[in-house]
């Protein structure tokens, strides 16, 4: 019986998600009452969700009314977080419903609508309430998403005390275990660091996104030792817990590009503690989130842990078929990418890793077709963005203040040969059209 009961609830904040949806196609008219719009979309409706919240709504314009104030949507939503703020006496349900109601009225509220202060008044009302137990999943992603609206829209930005308790229960709705909530808490916190320009406000909250993540390494550490089969799913017969770990990752992703350069460099020395040699369910979310931090255009971050990052990727790749092929091309992809990044900027750390970095790559390219085929490609990319053959190795007469530089370039180049030579000579198969189409722009390269 328990169970059945169950089933229903699960039903009906399924109907409720599909209502919210439909709400987004035909949004609410400005200038309109929104009890009337409400009672004219839902009057003739059965459904438990809808009676409430209508119910909700004649309440509050009752209360307007008696007061002889305007059914604004800015008076609505001071009457609803005032019945909530007094909340004692209602149960789930009714205050389900008020943070339904609000969900619809924050977004018809014009800027400057609610002052900096009463909305973090009622950040802090709904904060306490989002979660009470026995709320359904339809009033939760709603009361998240107002938390998101009023922190970008209406609370002071510039000010952490204004917005460090929303989005603290933004991030604890981001590994949330209901999937539409976890996406909407993950979806208004990107809105809201994006709003961020006050270098103390996104310091602050960047160490927020830190003791997150720092909370789930335990959890992360041991997974990452986690041995699972080639095919296998990586979410396959995880734990809750463990899931977590998945979903601050997804966290990191939306966060990254405007996270401080201090707590980057941080997560990234921590992620790297998640890759080991062996494939784990963590290895491509791992993977993805460090993609994020190379795509930002501020990568400082990277710069500072470029070493471990190299160290811990050459090590994955080179462990071949052992791991499997996709991730191989990831990691090798990633490598790749970080000289990019740190030829621009630190021409020494580039030379240390060049031959590191070669060597893992082209050892997938003796591998099984596919994988050595893509490693083709990144190889030949990573020989056409870095071999140049310096002027000294060209001009025996060539002078200049960068001879040491230059030397040291081809000594790189030299070891990068010397990488090719070996993959030749620890083969006995002959070489196929991968490793010889890569052969033919390194020598092109060289002016062979």
């Amino acid at each position: 019986m328990k169970k059945k009961s169950t089933q229903n609830h699960d039903e009906t904040d399924a109907r409720n998600e599909i209502d919210h949806e439909n709400e987004k196609e035909t949004p609410f008219k400005e200038g309109v009452d929104i009890c009337q719009q409400l009672m004219d979309r839902y009057s003739k409706s059965s459904a438990p969700q809808h009676r409430h919240l209508l119910a909700t709504a004649v309440a509050m314009r009752s209360i307007l009314s008696s007061e002889s104030l305007p059914l604004s949507p800015s008076a609505y939503f001071a009457a609803a977080i005032s019945a909530l703020d007094d909340s004692q006496s209602l149960d789930a349900t009714a205050i389900g419903a008020l943070l339904t109601f609000l969900s619809i009225v924050v977004p018809m509220i014009p800027p400057q609508g609610i002052a900096s202060g009463k909305a973090k008044e009622a950040v802090e009302v709904m904060a306490r309430l989002v979660g009470k137990e026995g709320l359904g999943v339809a009033s939760v992603r709603g009361a998240v998403k107002c938390l998101g609206m009023l922190l970008v829209r209406f609370c002071d930005l510039e000010d952490w005390n204004s917005v460090h308790l929303g989005l603290e229960t933004l991030l604890s709705f981001s590994v949330d275990k209901r999937p539409k909530v976890r996406r909407c808490a993950q979806e208004c916190l990107e809105k809201v660091f994006k709003s961020f320009s006050h270098s103390n406000v996104l310091k602050e909250a960047s160490k927020l996104v830190l003791s997150l993540f720092k909370k789930h390494m335990p959890v992360a550490v041991t997974l990452s030792t986690a041995q699972t089969g080639h095919d296998s799913k990586d979410e396959i017969s995880l734990r809750p817990e463990d899931l977590e770990v998945l979903h601050i990752l997804n966290v990191l992703k939306v966060t990254v590009p405007f996270l401080s350069v201090k707590v980057s460099s941080k997560i990234l020395s921590n992620l790297c503690k998640l890759i080991r040699s062996e494939f784990s369910p963590l290895t491509r979310h791992v993977f993805k989130t460090i993609e994020v931090f190379f795509g930002i255009s501020q990568f400082d971050a990277v710069i500072m842990e470029a070493e471990n990052i190299v160290v811990c990727l050459a090590s994955y790749v080179s462990q071949g078929e052992k791991n499997p092929g996709d991730t191989l091309i990831s990691a090798a992809t990633l490598l790749k990418s970080l000289l990019d990044k740190v030829h621009t900027v630190e021409s020494s750390s580039w030379i240390r890793n060049l031959s590191l970095v070669s060597c893992s790559i082209a050892g997938l390219l003796t591998s099984e077709v596919n994988t050595a085929s893509q490693a083709s490609v990144v190889m030949k990319d990573l020989i056409n963005h870095h071999i140049d053959l310096p002027a000294s190795l060209i001009d025996e007469n060539h002078s200049s203040d960068d001879d040491f530089h230059e030397i040291e370039e081809a000594d790189a180049i030299k070891s990068l040969c010397s990488v090719f030579e070996n993959t030749l000579c620890s083969s006995n198969q002959i070489p196929d059209e991968h490793l010889l189409a890569v052969l033919s722009v390194l020598f092109q390269k060289l002016g062979m």
